[in-house]
Formats: C-alpha cells, sequence, structure tokens
C-alpha cells in the first residue's frame, strides 16, 4: 500500500475537549493573555508552522505552546496559543502565509497543552491496494470491529522510532549500558534518505571521518547536532559530546526504546492468546500481533500499562510478560538510567494496551487512477476513524494489514 502520496491524503484534525473552549474569553483581559489560534498546515512541521506564525505576531518563536506535534507530509489541523503583550494590537481573524493558516479563536487564561486534547480525527487515503488486499482489510475490520470501533492494540507507531538507523538499533539501548559513542554514532554518524542540508552533511562527515573531529568540525557547517562534534574535538567524552546535542534529540532516544519494549510487552502477552484468534503485520521494529475483538480478554480491554522506568514494579500477567522482555535485553528496570547523567530519564508513566478507533469506516474501493496500465495494485480507498490523544493512526493500518 502507499499512504501519504500528497499531504491531502492523510488529514488529521486535532479536537480538543469542550473545557478548554469553555475558558476561552472573546476580549482580553489581565487573566486571559494567551491568543488562541486553529493551525492549519501542510508540509511543515509543528515547530516550522509555530515559527512562522511567531514571526507574525512578533514574538520569539519559543512562546507558541501547542497541545501536539503533527505530522509534516499530511493536512493538518491543531490548536496553539502564544501569550501576547499587553500593548500587543488584537490579532487578525486569520493570519496566514506558505503552507500555514491559523483562525484567531479568542483568548485564553493558560497555554494549551497535551491533556488539553481528547481525540484526533484520521481521513486517510490508501493507494496501490490489490484486491487480495481489499478483501484482507475487510476480513481484518470485521474481526476487530467492536460496535462502531475498531478495538486494537496500543502499539506506538514508526514515527516513534526514528533513533533506531538502519537495523543497527536503538541509541537508547546503547546509552543505558554507557556506550555513549555507540549511541552518538547512530545519531550523527549514521547517513538518513531523509537527511537534508547541514544535517546530511555533518552525518556523512561523521560517517566517513569518524574520529577526526576537528577535520569534520572544519568541513561542515554549523548546526545544532554539531555541538556534539565540538565537544569532542576539545577533548571531550562521548558523554559530555550526548549531553551537547539538543535536547529534544536526547529526550526521544530515551522515548524511542523506552515505547520499543513497551510494544514488545504487549506483543508478548497478546502471543499467548490463541493463535488462531490473532492477526499478524510485520513491521520493521517487530511484528504486530491483534487479536480479534471477541478474543480480547475482559480484564485487558481497560488496563494500563507502564512504560518501563526504574519505578516499574512487574506484577500480574504483564509483569510476566515485561520480565521476559528485559531479560532478553540484558537488562533491568532500575538500569533504565543514562550512567553520569541526570537527564533524559524514563519517566514514569502508564498507557492503555488497547485503544478504540471509533467512528471507523472503510470507502468502497475505487480504481486508482495514478497507478501503471494493468498492475494489479490498482484500487485505493479512504479510511477515516478518530482516535485518543496518543494513539498512532499508522497502527490502525498495520490491524488492517497494511
Amino acid at each position: 500500500m502507499t499512504i501519504r502520496r500528497r499531504p491531502e491524503a492523510f488529514v488529521v484534525d486535532e479536537r480538543l475537549g469542550p473545557a478548554f473552549f469553555g475558558e476561552l474569553a472573546t476580549e482580553r483581559t489581565d487573566a486571559a493573555t494567551h491568543a488562541a489560534f486553529r493551525l492549519t498546515k501542510t508540509s511543515l512541521t509543528t515547530p516550522e508552522a509555530a515559527t512562522r506564525l511567531a514571526k507574525a505576531l512578533k514574538i520569539k518563536a519559543g512562546l507558541v505552546a501547542r497541545a501536539g506535534l503533527k505530522d509534516k507530509h499530511a493536512l493538518t489541523t491543531q490548536h496553539v496559543t502564544a501569550p501576547l503583550a499587553p500593548d500587543a494590537p488584537t490579532p487578525d481573524a486569520e493570519l496566514s502565509g506558505p503552507g500555514w493558516k491559523a483562525v484567531f479563536l479568542g483568548w485564553s487564561p493558560r497555554p494549551v497543552e497535551a491533556a488539553d486534547i481528547e481525540a484526533n480525527a484520521f481521513a486517510i487515503e490508501v493507494t496501490a491496494l490489490t484486491r487480495d488486499e481489499i478483501k484482507e482489510m475487510d476480513r481484518r475490520a470485521w474481526l476487530l470491529l467492536a460496535g462502531s470501533s475498531l478495538a486494537i492494540a496500543n502499539y506506538f507507531g514508526d514515527q516513534r522510532f526514528g533513533s533506531a538507523r538502519h537495523g543497527e538499533g536503538f541509541a537508547g539501548a546503547r546509552l543505558v549500558r554507557g556506550d555513549y559513542e555507540g549511541a552518538l554514532k547512530l545519531l550523527v554518524g549514521a547517513p538518513a534518505r531523509k537527511d537534508t542540508g547541514s544535517r546530511r552533511t555533518l552525518t556523512r562527515a561523521c560517517a566517513s571521518s569518524w574520529g577526526e573531529w576537528k577535520k569534520i568540525v572544519r568541513e561542515t557547517p554549523a548546526c545544532a547536532e554539531r555541538a556534539s562534534i565540538e565537544v569532542l574535538a576539545a577533548g571531550g567524552s562521548f558523554r559530555d559530546a550526548f549531553a551537547a546535542l539538543p535536547h529534544l534529540v536526547q529526550s526521544l532516544c530515551v522515548e524511542a526504546y523506552q515505547s520499543w519494549l513497551w510494544n514488545a510487552i504487549v506483543r508478548e502477552m497478546i502471543a499467548g492468546i490463541e493463535p488462531g484468534s490473532t492477526l499478524r503485520t510485520d513491521d520493521d521494529f517487530g511484528e504486530m500481533l491483534f487479536p480479534a475483538s471477541e478474543a480480547v480478554p475482559t480484564q485487558w480491554r481497560d488496563l494500563e500499562i507502564p512504560l518501563p522506568s526504574p519505578e516499574t514494579k512487574p506484577q500480574g500477567l504483564w509483569g510476566k510478560a515485561a520480565t521476559i522482555v528485559m531479560k532478553r535485553e540484558g537488562i533491568w528496570f532500575d538500569t533504565l538510567k543514562l550512567p553520569g547523567l541526570r537527564r533524559p530519564t524514563f519517566a514514569d508513566s502508564q498507557r492503555r494496551m488497547f485503544a478504540l478507533a471509533a467512528d471507523f469506516t472503510m470507502s468502497p474501493p475505487a480504481r486508482d487512477e495514478e497507478a501503471p496500465p494493468k498492475s494489479p495494485k490498482a484500487w485505493k480507498r479512504w479510511v477515516t476513524f478518530s482516535l485518543p490523544r496518543g494513539a498512532f493512526a499508522t497502527t490502525v493500518l498495520r490491524a488492517l494489514g497494511q
């Protein structure tokens, strides 16, 4: 299958709960100083679009708060807020620029945050389908349906695993073992197809001249990740070099590995269900197992499983699965920390084992007008649904066999 053939074929609409809108005021007051906007963007990351909005508002980019991050290669709508000075004019009803548009909603007493998100609604065009793939999607949907929703194992999607490079594993896995050089090599010395600009130049220079730190600094343009190489060129340690990376990069390393471990625990649990009741889908980061709706044990439907952290105390069935996964990895919960560094940390949090893809629909298959003549992959269809905050649309497609 193919998705994201064009941005308009992957539509995401962020939906906030009523509490946020109930707090909005039509006029600015001493209590309501944050301008709230509905931000629509295409072919831009959320930080890129927020930076452009900040420029239009004549404030620093870091002041624009968002509830969540949305896909770059998509048509997305989300909510942001920006604190404005008392003498700043009321924003225009609509601000816009190439690839983005912000509609002014009113004045909020606080920045918008992730907890305000109630759900994200998706409309995804799936193309390059064969007739057999369409039949398999229909079969799987029928098995997974619970009323008008699909009940799916709530795996983290591939977007979470950007720090796993070229099948060489997770930087986070190396970090917890104190292998800062190995982690750094994955992060700045392993070129990726999607690298662009100064990052592309840096990763290629590091791959070809690893260890020649002063040479790399001389021959590459300044960028955020190059700070780590500058530390090494000055005689610093690999641990210090990792700590010089942008905080977001560091955090994503930990979150990716923690999320992968959580996926493995859920997979281990579902593997114990009768095989004939389980749908299987290959994935680059581990096979995904999805039990048919009627095969999900009642006690699992609302079960929350902790993301592995130093505070985790394994118990019950999920604890047994977690113990198997951790032993297989050769680590334990209390070793989930970065030796010699206080942060980033493996945060203690809970995640529901199952998520409901509500209001699920699939359109009848239609001919794909862009398919090559006589190609068996000549069909397309739209899939629509909504997910709670933190669930991944790509996981729904994996559950459907795509």
